[in-house]
C-alpha cells in the first residue's frame, strides 16, 4: 500500500487574486473527524477554489487615496484514502468559506502603495456542519518598477487572523509574506496587447499556525514558499468582463504541503 507522506494542501487554486486577506489554503481547509485509528494513507488532497468578488468605491486615480470592498468565495474538497482500525475509510468532505471585507489603498511616494485590510466572515464544512467565524486584519504593500528591459513588482504583506472552532487550525496566527515578478518582452502579441512573460517567487512565513491532521494529529506549519512562471499583456487581457493583469503557473512547497497552483493576479 502506497503512502503520501505530505498533505497535499494546494492541489488546484483557481481564480486566486489579492482582494481577500484570507489564507485560502487554510479557510476551506476545515478538516473531518476521527475514523477509528488511521494505520495506513493511500492518499490525500485538497483542491481549492476561490472565486472574488470585487467593488472600487473609490479609485486611486487623481485621489489621495482609494477604498476597496470585496466579496471573495473559496470552495474546497478534501479526499482521503486510509486504512483503520475498523476497515477501509475514504471520506470527500466539502466546505466553503466567504470572507468579505474591505481595504484602503494608501499611495506612498511614486512607486508603493500600501493597503490595510479587515475583514469578517465565515466557514463551514460538510462533516460538522458548524458555521466557523472567521476574521483578520493587517496589510499589504505592492511597488512596481521598470528597468529596462525589465517590467518588476515587489510586494508584502502582514496578516492576523482568528482560530477557528473547527478541527483544522487551533489557535490564532499571523502570515507575513514578500513576493517578487520579474517579466520581459516576449516579441509577440495576442491581438493588439503586447505580450511578457518572466518568472515570480514568494515567501511566507507562518507563526503559531497548528494544524490538526486526522492521520497524525496536531502539526506546526512555518514556512511556504512558491516559485513558477508569470505572463502578462498590455493593455491587460479580458475574459468576457473579466479583467486579467497577471497570469501565473507556480508549484507551491514548504512544511507539510507541496502543489500546483493558478493565480490570474500578483498576490499582493
Amino acid at each position: 500500500m502506497r503512502t503520501f507522506p505530505l498533505i497535499v494542501l494546494i492541489l488546484t487554486a483557481l481564480l486566486a487574486a489579492p482582494v481577500s486577506a484570507q489564507d485560502e489554503d487554510v479557510d476551506v481547509a476545515l478538516l473531518p473527524a476521527d475514523a477509528g485509528t488511521i494505520k495506513d494513507v493511500n492518499s490525500q488532497s485538497l483542491q481549492i477554489y476561490r472565486f472574488p468578488i470585487s467593488y472600487n468605491v473609490r479609485s486611486l486615480e487623481q485621489k489621495p487615496w482609494g477604498l476597496r470592498v470585496y466579496l471573495p468565495i473559496s470552495f474546497g474538497t478534501y479526499e482521503l484514502e486510509a486504512s483503520t482500525d475498523i476497515g477501509d475509510f475514504f471520506d470527500r468532505i466539502r466546505s466553503i468559506a466567504v470572507v468579505p471585507g474591505a481595504e484602503f489603498l494608501v499611495p506612498v511616494g511614486e512607486t508603493w502603495v500600501v493597503k490595510p485590510f479587515a475583514e469578517v466572515g465565515v466557514g463551514e464544512d460538510s462533516v460538522s456542519e458548524t458555521t466557523q467565524f472567521l476574521y483578520s486584519v493587517g496589510m499589504r504593500a505592492r511597488a512596481e518598477f521598470e528597468p529596462r528591459p525589465f517590467d518588476v513588482m515587489l510586494g508584502g504583506a502582514l496578516r492576523d487572523r482568528n482560530n477557528t472552532t473547527s478541527r483544522a487550525v487551533t489557535n490564532w496566527y499571523s502570515t507575513i509574506e514578500v513576493g517578487a515578478d520579474a517579466q520581459v518582452p516576449l516579441g509577440f502579441s495576442v491581438g493588439p496587447r503586447a505580450a511578457r512573460g518572466g518568472l515570480y517567487a514568494i515567501m511566507r512565513h507562518f507563526t503559531d499556525l497548528e494544524f490538526e491532521i486526522i492521520t497524525e494529529g496536531p502539526i506546526d506549519i512555518e514556512w511556504n514558499y512558491e516559485v513558477g512562471l508569470s505572463f502578462s499583456t498590455d493593455p491587460a487581457l479580458r475574459l468576457w468582463k473579466i479583467k486579467l493583469p497577471w497570469i501565473a503557473l507556480g508549484y507551491r512547497f514548504g512544511d507539510r504541503q507541496s502543489g500546483v497552483r493558478l493565480n490570474f493576479t500578483f498576490p499582493f
